[in-house]
């Protein structure tokens, strides 16, 4: 990785049962740099993220984010990002619990436990 990058990404792809979502995608961030994903819907944006933030594993490619190899150590990597979405962090196809969850596998909550907090919380707002 070049020093002045702060996330290379090289070929990367996914595939869905034959779907292309992201195909060979290559690109690097420098240090100190923002980046944007924009285009129409269906062209990768959201799948491309989750697989810079660790949340989907790759196809095929790499993602190195401040040197660090996404796909085998996503914690260590996890720790030098900050992802600011479009409008909000809540999916409107998702569940308030699932919306929860997600959110708890951004601040890498152990499953069991975010599960259970996920619960916890959606009782508490029935009541």
């Amino acid at each position: 990785m070049s020093s002045e990058n702060a996330i290379e990404v090289t070929d990367l792809a996914k595939r869905y049962d034959g779907i292309i979502a992201v195909d060979n995608t290559t690109f690097h961030v420098k240090k100190d740099e923002i980046l944007g994903f924009l285009g129409p819907n269906g062209a990768g944006k959201t799948t491309t993220i989750r697989l810079l933030t660790g949340l989907t594993r790759p196809t095929s490619g790499t993602i190195r984010v401040a040197g660090i190899d996404m796909t085998r150590e996503p914690n260590n990597a996890k720790e030098h990002l900050g992802v600011v979405p479009e409008v909000s962090n809540i999916y409107d196809e998702m569940s308030p619990c699932d919306n929860l969850i997600f959110a708890a596998q951004l601040y890498r909550v152990p499953k069991d436990e975010r599960e259970k907090r996920a619960r916890a919380l959606n009782e508490r707002h029935d009541r």
